[in-house]
Formats: C-alpha cells, structure tokens, sequence
C-alpha cells in the first residue's frame, strides 16, 4: 500500500471512494440524506484538484483518502471492500502527522452520532469526544441539519 498527495487525475476515484464509504457508514442514519446524495454529487463537490488530501493506493487504484482542513481533520474514507485491511490507520496517522508538521498541538474531527464504528475507530486511536454538537451535511437540494460528536486528539 502506498500513501501519497492526491493529484487531480485522482479526482474520480475520490469521488468513487467518499460516495461508496459515506453511504455504506451513514446512509443508514440519514436516509433522506442519503437519497440527495447520489454519485454526482460527490463529483460535484471534489471538482477542482484536492488540496491537503492523500491518497492511499493498492496496486495503483485508490482504495481510500483523508482531507484536512486548518486544524481538523475532515475526511477520512476508505472502500468498503477494503475496510478492515488497515487503510484507516494509515490515512489517519499520515493526516495526524500533517497537522503536526502545519505546528498544530490539539486536532478536531466531527463523527456522526450513531456511526459507533468510527467512533470506536477514532477512540482506538488516540481521539476523544468533548461534545455533541448540531452541524450540517450537505446534499443536492441544501444542507440538513445532524448532530456529530466532536472529537480531539492531542499532538504532544
């Protein structure tokens, strides 16, 4: 498995991976959600070349990335068929120590209330819940409103 910085040649590939992992781990906790969120629009949403955004590839396909944004980490998703194969720890340790390089010392994500896999995942590696707060996911007609626990990790 290799891990690298996304191109824009990656761009459909992205998108394949957040459309597959996001409805395999949340569809089923946001079901209206999740039918305004077909195949375009995560096409839609990763248009321009990835910025702070690896991937990681197996035998030169995209099975999984992770995305940063200031001092959190905004995405990590992986292929379903590869969940289990340990392309989560990697992406999330390479974001992790992204962050630290950018000087950072106490990093946030956000993790669907509900989505105790990721959660337990995120625990598993060093992330704690500090609150339950309202966000927003977006899909093709606006955004609706969710309630996410926010995480942290300390980088020290």
């Amino acid at each position: 498995m290799t891990i690298r910085q996304a191109s824009a040649g990656d761009i459909p590939a992205l998108a394949r991976v957040w459309h597959d992992g996001w409805h395999q781990s949340h569809a089923a906790l946001d079901p209206d959600i999740a039918d305004g969120r077909p195949f375009r629009f995560f096409t839609e949403r990763i248009a321009s070349p990835p910025v702070d955004t690896i991937v990681a590839c197996v035998a030169g396909e995209v099975v999984g990335f992770a995305h940063w944004e200031g001092d959190g980490i905004a995405q990590v998703f992986v292929l379903p068929a590869w969940h289990g194969h340990g392309v989560a720890p990697l992406l999330l340790a390479a974001g992790e120590a992204a962050l630290r390089e950018k000087g950072y010392r106490c990093i946030w994500l956000q993790c669907r209330t509900g989505n105790d896999r990721a959660r337990a995942f995120y625990e598993k590696h060093g992330w704690a819940v500090t609150a339950e707060v309202e966000s927003t996911l977006g899909h093709m007609t606006g955004r609706s409103p969710v309630v996410v626990w926010r995480m942290e990790k300390s980088l020290d």
